[in-house]
């Protein structure tokens, strides 16, 4: 990987000496910036393009080029890829679009072809429908787009599905006060994709954080696998966020876990930082190469009472504790400075203070505060007079930072025309709002990537013995998906425990003693996804009689609601003791693998969608995690007189389904709803599951889609 980004040679195929192509602007503007790499081109005629010697053939070329540009026809690339693998050129960047972006079925033969001369010659390549590579340290820029000069030593590498997006990181960092490092334009990822360069940029020395904007991952769970064990951060723009699926309503899972929920889950789980814009990403960027913030407790110093109220209320939003200040941190400032604070109080307002000699060494006694684990300050000024003394002690903030290792934020209040200026050459923020949100990006980023290395091992359980798996295959074999009865046989041969239940087909089956009421009563059909849809479920039956009435009314009701749903049967199932309703499920995910769910359940599951995913398997941690981000976690904790659940047999369970899912691929979707968790140190209880089975004509159907 490194060639492409470090090539000693390069040839632009497809660069005419007579006529301004896309391939003589790539030429011109490296010639122009100063590319410290070996230029070539290649073209159907020959001549120079400012000095650069272009050929006619291949093997024309006075070396063998590192990397090969192709800036040429479609049409065109396989037969030039052929002559290049001949030459022994064994790294390309295809520029060129019209491939599968305009039409698949037009162009996947043409695709293929290109795959196989690359495996036939061992070529690793970049594209199609991209821009290409950018490295500011050897002034190369593969785009026919034109940029300006850029000082070398950026250390952020960037990798972008968008040409476009990744022009905007480029023209955007360096109004940004941050150098750009490295890019890469993936465009339809044919051959190498984000893993690929989220691989090489984590291990890449020049590399300190890493930026990708992405429309879809091609390889999601190894993408996730490698941001796991990264030590750099990553920032993640995800677009494309809500894909419409056919198949969503088949089960809670499915609803619940839409593809841009499995996204949300994976960042959190592997600390990746996902962004919503180009400005989130890049107020990101700028926060992060000060020291994280571990911790929330802030100080507030404004020159502005008014901006000092604003910062408090986005403090409130983001989860900030505005810790008071010791007596001895006043007692130090007056030793500064002779005039009074206006209030002794955090957030501080500085408003009669006009000292500019003084501001850094106040923001320092903050810093150097035990119960202080991050600043911000809002600087207020006119740049018609101020402009000077405020570089000057903007200045003085990297080396104050550095030295107390907690990162602070200066939110520049001023004229449009002096925050553009100040932008360029400060990592600076232009509200305090803004500068609170890059503060609660570097907390966030510390706390979830706490909880990521030390996630340990997996969950520690095996449950997919051979029984299940011989189930699963009969099931797959007979073409349908199991009954409610089944579910609960196939999951408590996992190991999972249920509720006492029964199956009968009328109350005359019910043998006396058998079950203890009161009891449920569900509808057993194939046809019937969600029971209670159709009227199919009744709850604490108190005896025999009500239990034959219920199993009247239910099949008159789904005959009056949908006659086409059979009743194949009822599962009679014994009433469990109080416990608040939650949902345990799961699913294979097309893109990252075996993914889990988890939630408060019952009636209330679809209405409120109060649930958390993560990639499956999950650790106990991670499984309390997704507990405590749910907004029904109090509930779980005890509120208002009621008592605590039992939070760790919910989370036991969580890490059980998410073992269970990649231990048997075979299981589709599956659904626990309800699971009834009780007082804490009592358990839960299981009352009724509901799995779908990756059937083989299923299976195709998603590989066609």
């Amino acid at each position: 990987m490194r060639t492409f980004f470090y090539p000693q040679s390069m040839v632009v195929v497809g660069a005419s000496p007579r006529k301004k192509n896309l391939g003589h602007l790539i030429i011109l503007n490296n010639v122009r910036l100063g590319c410290k790499v070996r230029l070539y081109g290649v073209s159907s005629e020959e001549g120079e393009i400012a000095g650069i010697r272009i050929y006619r053939e291949f093997a024309s070329l006075p070396e063998t080029p590192d990397v090969a540009l192709f800036i040429t026809p479609a049409a065109a690339i396989p037969d030039l890829l052929e002559e290049c693998g001949k030459r022994g050129i064994r790294r390309a960047v295809i520029e060129s679009s019209g491939f599968s972006e305009f039409s698949r079925d037009e162009n996947d033969a043409l695709e293929t072809k290109i795959l196989e001369i690359a495996e036939r010659y061992g070529i690793r390549f970049v594209g199609p429908n991209c821009i290409g590579i950018v490295n500011y340290d050897l002034n190369l820029v593969m785009p026919f787009l034109l940029y300006k000069q850029s000082l070398p030593g950026g250390r952020v590498g960037m990798i972008a599905q968008s040409g476009g997006l990744g022009h905007i990181y480029l023209e955007g960092l360096p109004e940004n006060s941050v150098r750009p490092g490295k890019m890469v334009s993936m465009g339809n990822k044919l051959q190498l994709d984000e893993t690929d360069f989220l691989r090489y940029f984590l291990g890449d020395e020049a590399t300190d954080m890493v930026v990708v904007y992405l429309e879809g991952f091609k390889r999601g769970r190894d993408f996730f696998q490698a941001a796991l064990s990264a030590s750099k951060p990553i920032i993640l723009q995800k677009s494309n966020r809500n894909p419409l699926s056919a198949s969503i309503a088949r089960s809670h899972t499915a609803a619940l876990s839409a593809s841009d929920d499995v996204v949300d889950g994976s960042c959190r789980q592997a600390a990746v930082i996902r962004v919503e814009d180009e400005q989130e990403a890049i107020a990101a960027v700028k926060i992060l190469q000060q020291p994280l913030m571990r911790g929330r407790r802030l100080a507030v110093l404004s020159r502005s009472g008014g901006h000092a109220v604003i910062t408090a209320d986005a403090c409130s939003q983001y989860g900030f504790d505005l810790v008071p200040f010791p007596e001895s941190f006043f007692e130090r400032l007056n030793t500064l400075y002779t005039r009074r604070v206006i209030a002794p109080q955090n957030p501080l307002d500085l408003g009669e203070i006009f000292d500019y000699r003084i501001y850094a060494r106040i923001l320092e006694e903050a810093l150097k505060l035990d119960c202080v684990d991050g600043a911000l300050f809002n600087h207020v000024y006119q740049s018609h007079y101020e402009s000077d003394m405020s570089r000057t002690f903007l200045g003085e903030l990297d080396s104050l930072v550095r030295k107390y290792n907690k990162p602070a934020a200066v939110a520049v209040i001023t004229d449009a025309a002096e925050t553009m200026e100040i932008l360029k050459s400060f990592p600076v923020y232009t509200s305090p709002l803004a500068a609170i949100k890059a503060l609660h990006i570097s907390a966030t980023y510390a706390e979830r990537k706490e909880l990521r290395d030390t996630r340990g091992e997996g969950g520690g359980f095996s449950l997919s013995p051979p029984s299940l798996q011989e189930r699963l295959a009969a099931l797959i074999e007979e073409k349908r998906h199991p009954l409610a009865d089944e579910c609960i046989d196939l999951l408590e041969a996992a190991g999972l425990n249920f509720i006492r239940s029964i199956k009968i087909k009328q109350i005359g089956d019910l043998e006396d003693g058998a079950i203890s009421f009161p009891v449920a009563v569900k509808l057993l059909s194939s046809q019937a996804s969600h029971k209670s849809d159709v009227g199919g479920v009744r709850l604490n039956l108190p005896d025999r009689d009500a239990l034959g009435k219920a199993l009247e009314a239910i099949r008159t009701s789904v005959s009056e609601r949908a006659p086409d749903v059979s009743v194949e049967g009822f599962l009679v199932q014994e009433m469990v003791a109080e416990g608040q309703e939650f949902f345990v499920g799961g699913r294979q995910d097309p893109v990252f693998g075996p993914v889990v769910v988890a939630g408060l359940g019952g009636i209330f599951l679809e209405i409120f969608r109060d649930t958390a995913v993560r990639i499956a398997p999950v650790t106990r941690n991670e499984a309390l995690d997704m507990l405590s981000g749910l907004q029904a976690w109090p509930i779980l904790q005890g509120r208002r007189g009621q008592a605590p659940r039992d939070v760790e047999a919910l989370a036991d369970l969580i890490c059980r389904v998410a073992a269970l899912l990649v231990d048997a691929p075979r299981i589709a979707e599956i659904d626990l709803n309800p699971v009834f968790v009780h007082r804490a140190g009592s358990g839960i209880s299981l009352a009724d599951s509901r799995i779908l089975v990756a059937l083989e004509e299923e299976n195709q159907l998603k590989k066609r889609e």
